[in-house]
């Protein structure tokens, strides 16, 4: 009698090896039918998994082939047999894959973009599994049902070929290949889209402005500047009232910062460093004041209230786009090369402590954090961080701020942002 194991591997092999018509579904529906949806998640055709608590998307799932040799890999990385075994089957799948999840699901596996710790890009960003998730990306971006994006979705939301390029760069750009990342952006952002829905020409599909500001979500009309500069602080007024209440929140912080367990620290960010320590507070998001804040942060948070949301009545774009947290750094710490979701979001950081040593790099220019001094800039331009010569641990409160530009007309033709609908009187 076939064993079940059997089963779900016949399953995995005709899902890779058929790529179109109504065969190209037969994956799901031998797994369901015979192991149910929570088995297959937890044996065949997952490599981590929720309930190991491997995967910080909740709302998603990564299912995909080639199980059995990348877990054997993973297992033994000193053996080049493995290695090499793992590396044939997902040359398999992409030279033969047409599937639009098998694609996707392969390149946020191979890629680390879905698992709480890094695995295949451990140690080093330069190897042949982040190569090959860089292929099925590219591949990806071709595939009809990514391309649709252009047609199905609104400026507002996040598209798929904006959403992979600027992933794809990123990832060569940390691996250290700069022409390939030239070559990248350069192919995306002079798109043109001839759709039923929409149309762009050459180089408005994508329409990113430099090599270092490649955003997924791009708000057309917005000044752009990788630092916003003390005189035009006219337009970003919470500036201002970090560095006039820095007594304040430097004191609420230093009292945090002795039992940060029972002030809520957590992780942030984990998948984007691999050593160090990068933790955080929350004290604002999805438009709540948290309970950190008022037991924590009372003052801080009393004045955060008269200042946020900034722009009241305004859909947000992204989760992220009003925030306040403290951020803690440890020495030794090294974050890689990342950008925000959108170009409508600024990034206000006020300088409390251990500052000396810590470097902020935006769109390849270095920057230093001062005690008690705000830094304004925009994170939807790559930057890192790091804690490399830091003495001691490096504190600073952020506050995520919308675009001083944003106004009512830049929701005109759109039903949906990323994050929410778009009342109907903006629309």
């Amino acid at each position: 009698m076939t064993s079940s194991r059997q089963l779900a591997t016949l399953a995995a092999i005709l899902l890779v090896q058929l790529s179109e018509g109504f065969l190209a579904g037969l994956y799901d529906t031998l797994v369901e039918q015979f192991f149910g949806k929570a088995t297959v998640e937890s044996t065949e055709d997952v490599l981590f998994s929720h309930e190991a608590g491997e995967l910080h998307c909740e709302d998603r799932e990564l299912r995909h082939p080639c199980v059995a040799e990348l877990r054997n890999f993973i297992e033994d990385r000193n053996s080049t047999e493995a290695e090499a075994l793992a590396l044939e089957c997902v040359r398999g799948v992409l030279a033969s894959s047409e599937d639009f999840w098998v694609l996707k699901n392969m390149t946020h596996l191979l890629l680390d973009l879905d698992t709480t710790q890094h695995v295949f890009d451990k140690g080093t960003r330069d190897n042949e599994f982040i190569a090959t998730g860089v292929d099925f990306a590219r591949k990806l971006m071709e595939h009809p049902e990514c391309l649709m994006d252009f047609d199905k979705k609104s400026e507002l939301e996040c598209r798929c070929v904006p959403l992979y390029g600027k992933i794809s760069t990123l990832k060569l750009k940390n691996a250290g290949k700069l022409e390939e990342a030239k070559e990248m952006f350069d192919k995306v952002s002079t798109m043109s889209w001839e759709g039923e829905q929409r149309s762009y020409a050459a180089g408005e599909a994508v329409p990113w402005d430099d090599f270092f500001h490649t955003p997924q979500i791009w708000v057309r009309g917005l000044r752009s500047m990788q630092v916003w500069p003390r005189e035009t602080w006219k337009d970003l007024p919470i500036c201002s009232v970090l560095e006039d209440n820095f007594g304040i929140i430097q004191e609420e912080t230093a009292r945090a910062m002795a039992d940060d367990a029972a002030a809520g620290f957590e992780d942030a960010y984990r998948f984007l460093y691999d050593k160090g320590e990068w933790n955080r507070v929350l004290l604002y998001h999805k438009r709540e004041f948290t309970e950190e804040c008022h037991r924590v942060f009372p003052k801080t948070c009393e004045l955060m209230k008269k200042w946020l949301p900034s722009k009241p009545g305004l859909p947000w774009t992204s989760d992220q786009q009003e925030q306040v947290m403290v951020i803690k750094m440890k020495p030794g710490t090294d974050v890689e090369l990342h950008s925000g979701p959108a170009n409508n979001i600024l990034n206000i950081h006020l300088g409390i402590s251990g500052l000396e040593g810590a470097k902020l790099v935006v769109a390849n220019k270095t920057y230093n954090w001062e005690e008690g001094k705000v830094i304004a800039w925009d994170g939807s331009y790559d930057h890192s961080i790091n804690c490399h010569e830091c003495k001691e641990t490096r504190v600073i409160m952020m506050v995520r701020y919308m675009h001083p530009d944003m106004a009512e007309h830049h929701y005109k033709g759109n039903k949906r942002t990323h994050f929410e609908d778009v009342p109907e009187h903006l629309q």
